[in-house]
């Protein structure tokens, strides 16, 4: 074999015979903002912003207590690992105020204020705000209001064991909120504006709080991995003047900053990407990427290819996005990377339109990719192998032997799932 034919043959065997494959299904009137850590519930807001849940088999159920009776929201509906409780801000049982609540499937909701902490009240007919849950369910974080003390913060970063009584995550002088937890509450991210006013980047670590290093400016940590040691945000780019996404990376001695960056054509001082969820080993990133105040769209990073829009991503995958969807964020990712879910708009009468993109791994023992695996998949790999078919060097040595029909047969005996 010459040179030319093996860098043929290898460049074949890398592009992959047998690739993925990849699905855009449509949720209904939702705004997607959190899921299971299997992908298969998937919990948001409705559009009127009350809390929804949606499974694969029972599709989209409003969950109730919602606060819109009273002209009030905050916070973002988020769920637990294993998807049976869900975090959100709710209404009162008396229909009064609004308050932190936990819904656990089987039970409904559970409100964890009144009463709010010793220094604790009502700021605009609410005791406070749920804007994460920890990844066993056992924690929920948010902010609550503190409106005799406004000097120090009306507002403090909160957390509160469910059910259980809320407690003060304090602040470094000013305002302070907490966005996201890791699996057991332990880690706690979200932001601080210290006496300066302007929010930072912040950890609490079982209960102490650190601003991470950053420029100062209004940006915030806003996604943890399950085991803590990977913080998702974006911080401020002082050259451009727009705010690019980030990552932090725990090390023996703090957190070390990874700037992510941008989609292309985004403009200062609007533009804005910022991590909506990981996989746990950080190894892949969506979120929202805002060019300038009237145009986002949902955004995909990894090592191997950096950011990419989540629109270009589906269409070089063969995916037709239906024209009346407008894409506009990629806000969560399943465990194992297979399963996204976003948010988008329909252009035809601005209803929200949640969406869920499905990765399918190939199989490859169905050779023929025609659904089964039988004497066809077996004929096929025969007919490729004795062609020299790049897809049939198995091993990737460039070679046509013995040891590509053994990896095969192993294959093939293993079945799909």
């Amino acid at each position: 074999m010459n040179m030319h034919s093996a860098l043929a043959l290898i460049a074949a065997t890398a592009a992959g015979a047998h690739a993925q494959q990849v699905s855009l299904q449509m949720l209904g009137n939702i705004y997607p903002l959190d899921m299971s850590a299997d992908g298969t519930v998937i919990v948001g807001n409705d559009f009127v912003y009350e809390t929804v849940r949606w499974t694969e088999s029972g599709g989209l159920v409003n969950l109730g207590r919602g606060t819109q009776s009273l002209g009030r929201g905050a916070g973002t509906p988020d769920v637990s690992d294993d998807g049976t409780r869900v975090s959100a801000s709710i209404i009162t049982s008396d229909g009064q105020y609004v308050t932190q609540g936990v819904w656990t499937e089987g039970q409904g909701w559970t409100e964890l204020m009144p009463p709010p902490p010793a220094d604790g009240g009502l700021i605009d007919l609410a005791y406070g705000s749920a804007w994460g849950i920890s990844g066993d369910g056992q924690q929920l974080v948010g902010l609550y209001w503190r409106p005799n003390d406004f000097a120090n913060g009306g507002a403090h970063a909160s957390i509160a064991s469910t059910p259980g009584g809320v407690t003060d995550l304090g602040s470094s002088g000013g305002n302070s909120r907490a966005n996201h937890a890791n699996y057991d509450g332990s880690v706690i991210v979200g932001w601080d504006e210290g006496t300066g006013g302007v929010w930072q980047p912040t950890v609490w670590e079982n209960g102490v709080l650190t601003r991470l290093p950053t420029e100062e400016a209004f940006t915030e940590a806003t996604h943890v991995n399950p085991a803590g040691d990977i913080i998702g945000g974006y911080v401020y780019d002082t050259i451009f003047g727009y705010f690019p996404a980030a990552l932090w990376d725990r090390t023996p001695t703090g957190w070390d900053l990874r700037v992510l960056g941008t989609l292309f054509g985004t403009t200062g001082p609007f533009g804005l990407a910022s991590v909506g969820g990981m996989t746990p080993d950080g190894s892949i990133v969506v979120g929202y990427n805002r060019f300038n105040p009237s145009a986002s769209t949902g955004f995909i990073w990894t090592e191997d290819d950096g950011m990419e829009d989540i629109k270009v991503w589906l269409t070089d995958r063969g995916i037709t996005i239906p024209a009346q969807l407008l894409i506009l964020d990629l806000t969560c990712i399943s465990a194992d990377g297979l399963i996204m879910a976003g948010i988008g708009v329909n252009r035809n009468n601005g209803f929200p339109q949640g969406f869920r993109i499905v990765i399918t791994p190939a199989c490859a023992a169905d050779w023929n990719k025609d659904g089964l695996v039988n004497f066809f998949d077996v004929s096929g790999f025969i007919a490729d192998f004795n062609a020299a078919d790049p897809a049939a060097d198995l091993n990737g040595d460039t070679l046509f032997n013995f040891f590509d029909v053994a990896e095969f047969i192993a294959i093939y005996n293993a079945g799909c799932p």
